[in-house]
């Protein structure tokens, strides 16, 4: 006697206007009370991580807003996320330069016998003059009307959004956002470029934001992807630190002539690219189990 069929029995899915926007407004609700729990500290910039956090949550709400935009109001979400990109950018510059000072600076204490006294010195100081103009921007920015206004529109929209469908599924949102990261990888080179790499680390954190929109309906195959998905997004920020930190030394001591400058830009750089390397055989190590975990929890 055969077996009888096995049936499949499908939730379906969660409709914008009910479960799926409350679910939405929460998480976008969480990230605008992250963007004003952090502007006094990233105003003060005693601690880096209030402007890493102040910037994290504005990515995320941006992120949030593209994956859903098919629910609400185009030019409404548009504006919005044009918004959030100007300020997540003044936000960055000040982000990069933490990072990569906080990275040169055991460095350069290393080197500074073999360096010389002058060279470590005159990079540290371009970098900390470079720091200081971008949180000058960025003070600039906080205090400007623009950004209030910002905020004005993001608490509106987090009560009143700009609905315009009710057929939006989450997990489906998350399976759209994982295919595109899976044909952005499938179509690298064998030596991809800076600049590709750091496209599909832009992927990444789309896919991993939108199945942490999904998470709590999918349950534990998404909240695997989503783990996956930092490692693998934390692997190419680290190849794209080593990019931008590259350029900022070739950028700091290209004006010094001397032996002992030559020398450490020639070892800081070398050193960039060892871990540009390291971080692009971590990622082809990694990226097949990201892909599984995608395709267990969305296909």
């Amino acid at each position: 006697m055969g077996m009888a069929p096995v049936r499949l029995v499908r939730r379906p899915p969660a409709r914008i206007g009910s479960e799926a926007l409350a679910h939405v407004l929460a998480i976008l609700r969480e990230q605008i009370d992250a963007i004003h729990g952090h502007e006094a500290g990233a105003r003060r910039g005693t601690d880096p991580e209030d402007v890493h956090d102040m910037r994290t949550a504005v990515r995320r709400l941006r992120a949030i807003l593209r994956a859903v935009r098919s629910g609400f109001d185009h030019a409404w979400v548009e504006a919005l996320r044009s918004e959030l990109d100007w300020l997540g950018t003044t936000l960055g510059a000040v982000r990069d330069l933490d990072v990569l000072r906080e990275h040169l600076r055991d460095e350069l204490a290393a080197l500074q016998d073999v360096a010389g006294s002058s060279a470590p010195l005159q990079l540290s100081h371009c970098l900390d003059v470079e720091h200081s103009r971008a949180r000058a921007k960025l003070l600039a920015a906080l205090d400007s009307p623009r950004y209030r206004e910002l905020l004005s529109r993001l608490d509106e929209a987090a009560r009143q959004p700009r609905v315009v469908t009710a057929d939006l599924s989450l997990p489906r949102i998350a399976a759209r956002q994982f295919k595109k990261l899976r044909k952005a990888v499938k179509a690298l080179p064998a030596e991809p470029s800076d600049e590709e790499l750091h496209a599909v680390r832009i992927k990444v954190k789309r896919a991993r934001y939108a199945a942490e929109l999904a998470e709590e309906e999918v349950g534990r195959p998404a909240s695997r992807f989503v783990d996956k998905a930092k490692k693998v997004q934390d692997i190419l920020g680290e190849h794209q630190d080593a990019v931008v930190a590259e350029s900022r030394i070739r950028a700091c001591l290209r004006s010094i002539r001397s032996r002992p400058a030559t020398w450490l830009r020639d070892r800081l750089i070398e050193r960039q690219r060892t871990r540009r390397q390291k971080a692009r055989k971590v990622f082809w190590k990694k990226w097949p189990r990201l892909k599984r975990r995608g395709r267990k929890a969305w296909t």
